[in-house]
């Protein structure tokens, strides 16, 4: 069953992308603002979820959203799966989100990631790289919206030790003067890093308590990390295992 609930989800989830792609031309040829790519972009991951839930059986649960600051903040969260990619971008529809400038080159969604807008580094680009970054988060949050990264750069497997690369999120931190939210999860459990398989269950995301502004570059650093890494821990630990 797991088997066939992976191919199942893996092939309605090109139909749902296909079915979304005439929009495409439409929103390029009338030079539609990052609004109405945004609304697409959510409709089509909002449509990923649904599959998550009804197709894999994989749903989510949220601890700690009192922890949530209202306005704009800066979410740092574990990296495990591409499930949290997905998930979290509808739990905060409004957040702009850091990632790779190669995702670009996927075709289709790569469009629909350059306009939502997402913060796109270019992780060869060195200083340059995070001054343009730290200039597209402040348009980010000028605009009352959170900025979503992922500390670990990229995807780690449960069983690796977690490696955490602090630079670009304490240079947020510094620059924009707003507090962090630290997020942890235990997708992984249910998606492997190395898989195409996935488990039915239930991913819990939990959100801590936030840091704020002021703390110089070693006390962030060794407090957010000790947050999010003491969490994650946790909940790999929790009975909620794939099924």
């Amino acid at each position: 069953m797991r088997y066939l609930r992976s191919i199942v989800f893996d092939a309605t989830v090109v139909v749902w992308t296909l079915l979304l792609s005439p929009t495409l031309p439409f929103l390029r040829l009338t030079n539609a603002s990052s609004a109405k790519v945004r609304a697409v972009s959510q409709l089509w991951a909002n449509g990923i979820v649904f599959l998550f839930k009804f197709v894999l059986g994989l749903d989510y649960r949220e601890r700690g959203r009192e922890n949530i600051p209202n306005g704009p903040c800066i979410i740092a969260c574990n990296h495990q799966s591409l499930w949290e990619t997905v998930a979290l971008s509808t739990i905060f529809p409004e957040a702009s989100i850091v990632a790779k400038k190669e995702l670009i080159e996927l075709p289709i969604v790569g469009w629909y990631l350059y306009r939502y807008p997402m913060i796109l580094l270019d992780r060869s680009a060195g200083r340059q790289a995070l001054r343009q970054m730290i200039e597209e988060a402040k348009r980010a949050t000028a605009d009352g919206r959170k900025v979503l990264i992922f500390p670990q750069g990229t995807r780690q497997a449960i069983d690796e030790a977690p490696k955490y690369i602090w630079a670009g999120v304490y240079a947020l931190y510094s620059n924009l003067n707003l507090p962090v939210l630290p997020a942890a999860h235990n997708s992984g459990l249910f998606w492997g890093k190395k898989s195409l398989m996935m488990d039915k269950g239930t991913v819990t995301v939990s959100y801590l308590p936030v840091i704020a502004p002021g703390l110089n570059r070693n006390e962030f650093q060794e407090r957010a990390e000790r947050l999010i890494v003491d969490e994650a821990d946790r909940l790999l630990r929790e009975k909620d295992a794939p099924g």
